[in-house]
């Protein structure tokens, strides 16, 4: 039988991993059949996201080494990574969906957003998130967050100029939002997690963009 002190250690422990800080949705675009948040969080997992399932951008090989994939696989303390590479290759556009971080997200969706000699496109990345976001339906996700993808489509991010790095963003942005829209039916909510805050605005402008087509769309049907 367990004993006070030792739930008291327990829920100690349980506290002391948990995160620290609360991040509120910095926007959040509310469609027909599906709601979109936008959580900015610089390198740490935003509390307030409550996600079941994270999704972070691999490439056939799985390997998280890179970017937000590399921030997941450090937070399960590599779990997932022994995972994956039982299962590993996978095809662009697949993804595979193993263990989270304690205290955190339940699930770790790998969206295979690259082939074997990192090209990529939208439809790609397109399909494999919604794959991802799929699969984490099936394992029982209710909530999903999808990571900003941008330092992971970049070449050579340590060598690229800053107006280089926006234009990546802003490309990330739009396919990424058109990604959850295409997960609609999958999920009530995507989250979208910027741990950049300067990519946020790109994020905002099509969230926005979203939330204005769809009111002109519903105001010529009414």
């Amino acid at each position: 039988m367990t004993s006070p002190l030792d739930k008291m250690r327990a829920s100690f422990h349980r506290l002391s991993a948990m995160p620290t800080f609360v991040v509120l949705p910095k926007y959040r675009a509310v469609l027909h059949n599906l709601t979109i948040e936008l959580y900015v969080s610089p390198r740490k997992f935003p509390a307030m996201a409550k996600a079941d399932g994270l999704v972070v951008p691999v490439g056939p090989d799985l390997k998280m080494v890179f970017g937000m994939a590399k921030m997941a696989r450090d937070r399960g303390a590599d779990i997932i990574q022994v995972e994956a590479n039982r299962v590993a290759p996978l095809q662009p556009g697949d993804a595979f969906v193993g263990s989270g971080a304690r205290y955190r997200y339940k699930y770790t969706a790998l969206a295979v957003i690259f082939d074997t000699s990192k090209r990529t496109s939208a439809e790609i990345i397109k399909q494999a998130v919604t794959t991802a976001v799929t699969k984490l339906r099936a394992a029982g996700a209710k909530s999903v967050v999808i990571a900003d993808m941008t330092e992971n489509l970049l070449a050579q991010p340590n060598w690229i100029t800053q107006e280089e790095r926006r234009k990546t963003a802003a490309i990330a942005a739009k396919v990424m939002i058109d990604a959850a829209v295409a997960c609609g039916k999958n999920a009530k909510t995507i989250k979208i997690w910027c741990s950049e805050p300067d990519n946020a605005q790109f994020f905002l402008a099509e969230m926005k963009a979203l939330v204005d087509r769809e009111r002109r769309a519903l105001s010529v049907h009414a």
